[in-house]
């Protein structure tokens, strides 16, 4: 349904013909406060379907990585963008997915005769290679840095925190945080050299992208090898929000010769789970208990996921969830981070709070059940790596 065609039919015109007919007998308090509920109504409508506002992530014709990218969510999303018109590189290790991936994605662009893609293979958990990929993509793109840096490599190995080897927990954290971090840290580094100014059209905003997980929000038992990196991402996403905006603010005065060639954004995207060879690699060692704890997560395709969190980009959001139970979740641990709608997301946090009033007991109460049922969990269970 058109947005405008919901605001029609909703009570809103009504409201406002009776505010209009009423307001020489209605006292200003009142009135004030009928005024205010009428303008939240019309700015949430109009956040959620984007109205008035621009497309805040135009990538036709605009170079952008992704790592991981050979499959699940990563590549959902490569082809999501190539179907929008972008040039892709998809970053991971094993060559065969990688060249299918390119594949597709020529069967998905746009416009074919435009369009170029390419892939790379390489371990992410090295920073040399990070600084390798960035300067191969850079090469490629007729020497132009990338304009969207999609973070998406890593995967999941749910057990008991005492039952899963100290290595795969170290392991987890360099295959998610360490991965992200890398990527994040061989981009920025190129992105903001400073550059002599120029009288040339202005580079467009540049977008750095991390892929979280709700579990950064709510952490869920099972999850202890995977839930702290993905929480350390969130951490570097709100910390890097703050000090990327000293280099914008230094790209604004654009006769310097210590500025950026760009302005850049941060974003994080934090899905719940995701139907994909990880998701069926996941369940192998996901403990029962950790299985009946989030039985109200209803998997999403990664088509899905990714089609989601690209309309939320193209609204500017900062940290974008992928359905209602992970804003629900986002809501209990906002914090200090950047907002993506002080109302929306107030309201959201009030309402959230209240929820996990009784959820978190109730997971608690769970464990503590299970515990009492089934006593501790066989320590041979969770295979390791």
């Amino acid at each position: 349904m058109d947005p405008r065609e919901l605001i029609a039919r909703s009570p809103l015109p009504q409201l406002l013909s009776s505010l209009r007919s009423s307001y020489i007998n209605t006292s200003t308090p009142v009135l004030g406060a009928s005024a205010f509920l009428c303008t939240i109504i019309i700015y949430t409508i109009a956040k959620m379907f984007g109205l008035w506002s621009r497309n805040e992530f135009n990538v036709e014709g605009q170079t952008i990585v992704i790592t991981g990218g050979s499959d699940g969510m990563g590549k959902a999303v490569a082809l999501e963008l190539s179907a929008k018109g972008a040039h892709v590189v998809v970053v991971a290790r094993t060559v065969s997915k990688l060249q299918a991936t390119v594949d597709e994605m020529k069967t998905k662009a746009g416009n074919s005769f435009k369009q170029k893609f390419h892939y790379i293979s390489a371990d992410l958990t090295d920073p040399a290679e990070c600084e390798r990929m960035i300067a191969e993509v850079t090469a490629w793109n007729s020497g132009a840095a990338p304009d969207v840096v999609w973070c998406c490599a890593g995967f999941s190995r749910p057990g008991y925190f005492v039952d899963v080897p100290i290595q795969d927990h170290r392991q987890q954290m360099d295959t998610i945080y360490w991965t992200a971090a890398n990527t994040a840290h061989a981009t920025l580094r190129n992105w903001l050299t400073p550059v002599a100014p120029s009288g040339q059209m202005r580079t467009p905003r540049r977008h750095l992208i991390f892929t979280c997980s709700t579990l950064a929000f709510v952490p869920i038992a099972g999850y202890s090898p995977y839930s702290p990196a993905k929480a350390a991402i969130r951490s570097l996403s709100d910390t890097l929000s703050q000090e990327i905006e000293m280099y914008n603010g230094a790209y604004t005065q654009r006769h310097r010769n210590d500025a950026p060639a760009a302005d850049v954004k941060i974003h994080t995207i934090f899905p719940m789970g995701i139907l994909s060879p990880g998701y069926d690699n996941e369940q192998k060692t996901k403990p029962e208990l950790t299985k009946k704890l989030e039985e109200a997560d209803k998997p999403q395709t990664p088509a899905e996921v990714a089609q989601i969190s690209i309309r939320a980009l193209e609204r500017g959001e900062y940290l974008v969830t992928t359905n209602f139970i992970g804003a629900v979740m986002k809501g209990t641990a906002l914090g200090p981070s950047p907002k993506n709608s002080i109302v929306g997301d107030t309201m959201l946090s009030w309402l959230s709070n209240l929820v996990f009033l009784q959820v978190i007991p109730d997971l608690r109460s769970k464990a503590f059940a299970w515990g009492k049922q089934n006593g501790i969990p066989n320590s041979t269970s969770t295979p390791a790596s």
